[in-house]
């Protein structure tokens, strides 16, 4: 899953004034290339999932999204930054916002999925990143490692590059339409995961 996680850490490291002290001069690059986006993202996903007939719920989180990108992305991050100690701290980081989302973003839904109308996904797209933002920080000292001047200089040039947005994070949302339908509003979360297997996509260039 080709190292998108780390720009989104970086995205999220901004938020803390602790933090931006210590970020190199390029990461700032990475994190102003990134927060450009989110409009675009919106309009890919409602193309290549909603206007699939796909009925995402927050339930698709544990069900499908967790273990084939989620999982897959942080062990690419971490094989790549070589700091393999962090693959819990990224791991827990990940199930703690999940716990929060549903908490909190779940409910204002009430029932209906989140392709239901475009105010809808704009809503809970707004109150998943408020509160994945809320989670990093609370998990900074572990994500602070991971961030250096070299490697922010090889994400910006990648956030630069088409080829990402594009090609690579569509083709992510047409693996998760694939499946979306089989996967329902609800159900059982294990036989779910056992029919689509943890790291059965192959994500490395996420």
């Amino acid at each position: 899953m080709r190292f998108f996680l780390l720009p989104v850490i970086l995205l999220l490291l901004s938020a803390s004034t602790t933090a931006t002290a210590k970020l190199a001069p390029t990461c700032f690059k990475v994190v102003a290339a990134l927060v450009s986006r989110p409009g675009d993202l919106y309009e890919k996903f409602q193309r290549e999932i909603c206007d699939k007939g796909c009925q995402p719920t927050v339930p698709h989180w544990d069900l499908w999204t967790r273990n084939n990108t989620f999982l897959p992305a942080v062990r690419s991050v971490m094989k790549r930054l070589d700091v393999p100690r962090q693959e819990e701290a990224m791991v827990r980081l990940g199930d703690d916002a999940a716990k929060i989302i549903k908490q909190r973003c779940g409910p204002m839904l009430e029932g209906k999925h989140i392709c239901s109308d475009p105010e809808t996904l704009a809503a809970f797209g707004n109150c998943f990143k408020k509160t994945f933002v809320r989670s990093a920080i609370t998990n900074l000292p572990a994500l602070l490692p991971m961030v250096s001047e070299a490697l922010c200089q090889e994400q910006y040039a990648y956030l630069k590059d088409d080829q990402l947005w594009e090609e690579t994070i569509p083709n992510n949302m047409r693996e998760y339409a694939a499946v979306c339908r089989e996967l329902g509003n609800t159900g059982n979360t294990e036989s779910v995961q056992g029919q689509f297997g943890e790291g059965s996509h192959d994500n490395d260039e996420l």
